[in-house]
């Protein structure tokens, strides 16, 4: 498995480095240069020191045949989390006038679109990319970019039924947001037309730092919001760990779409299995590199969902699960 984090800095072209595997420093030709794909990668929610599911992409393309420092050179960007940087990073990777960029969600997308124009990119969770421009339909994207939905039809609606079934008789349900998130507004108007149909009520309360979030949550809980569902931004996904001791503290059972985050202390996640989606960014970038062009790449919905329930944490905050939910969840936390 390629260890991003144990590359070393090889060659700067234009002040930013390019990332390659150790022991491969050996001169190489001009044709060698030019026969070897440049594949860059600009991660918001992933960091040098946790690369998260960038490598899930990396080992893909290895397998694929785009062995970094050998067959391709793989040049990497990661935000950890911080959206104001992304311009940055885009400009740097446009620098290295890479074949293709896979972004991992819309707000690298944009950067990259705005840094380099045309650029083939492929996304691994896109959030409503119609709706955000970021593709022009989902059979025809028609643009430059393409790749992977970040979720299927009615998620939202699907996790807001969860908590229902967790909480029988809910009448109000509290959705966490922080509104800088690219999908924010769309996500906050999903769960509402969500609740709407379903006939509960739907608050939301904003928090726009991490300091901001205890407050944001025990809103929530003063409104009598029967159960808590939080919005997949980068913010909010950094710091579920703290999220969830709050809402423990104050007895709101959370749910998220970030089926990986098991070890949160989340009470119940359910959404893709971004592996999967990442295992399948690498086949877009390689029919790219094979000469086809993104906008006529159908985006893929994912296959492949994945739920997990913390009886732990249901226990402290005194709900008991249904066996109808203990029965379908894949993972299960004593």
């Amino acid at each position: 498995m390629l260890d991003l984090r144990r590359r070393r800095f090889l060659t700067l072209f234009g002040g930013a480095a390019v990332l390659v595997r150790p022991g491969l420093a050996r001169a190489q030709t001009p044709a060698e240069v030019t026969r070897r794909p440049v594949i860059g990668i600009l991660a918001l929610n992933a960091s040098e020191n946790d690369t998260g599911f960038v490598t899930t992409f990396v080992d893909a393309l290895e397998k694929l045949g785009y062995v970094d420092g050998k067959s391709a050179t793989i040049v990497s960007r990661y935000a950890a989390g911080e959206q104001q940087i992304l311009r940055r990073l885009a400009d740097e990777l446009a620098r290295l006038k890479p074949d293709v960029i896979m972004a991992d969600t819309a707000s690298p997308i944009k950067a990259v679109s705005l840094a380099a124009p045309g650029i083939p990119i492929v996304g691994a969770i896109m959030g409503f990319p119609v709706e955000q421009g970021l593709i022009a339909s989902f059979s025809h994207p028609g643009g430059s970019v393409t790749g992977m939905a970040s979720n299927v039809e009615d998620m939202n609606g699907k996790m807001l039924e969860l908590g229902l079934e967790m909480v029988p008789g809910a009448k109000t349900m509290g959705l966490l947001v922080d509104p800088r998130g690219s999908v924010a507004a769309l996500m906050r108007e999903d769960f509402r037309t969500a609740a709407e149909k379903r006939g509960i009520s739907f608050l939301a309360a904003e928090a726009h730092h991490p300091n901001e979030l205890d407050g944001a949550i025990q809103q929530l809980a003063n409104a009598g919001a029967a159960f808590m569902c939080i919005a997949p931004v980068s913010m909010l996904i950094l710091n579920l760990r703290h999220i969830a001791q709050t809402a423990l503290k104050l007895r709101v059972p959370t749910i998220t779409n970030r089926a990986e985050k098991a070890d949160t202390g989340i009470l119940l996640g359910y959404g893709v299995n971004y592996n999967e989606n990442y295992r399948r960014a690498a086949i877009f970038v390689d029919k790219i590199l094979k000469a086809s062009k993104p906008g006529n790449l159908p985006v893929e919905f994912p296959t492949s969902l994945h739920m997990f329930l913390n009886l732990k944490t249901a226990r402290a905050i005194g709900l008991e699960v249904p066996p109808t939910l203990l029965v379908r969840a894949d993972e299960v936390i004593e």
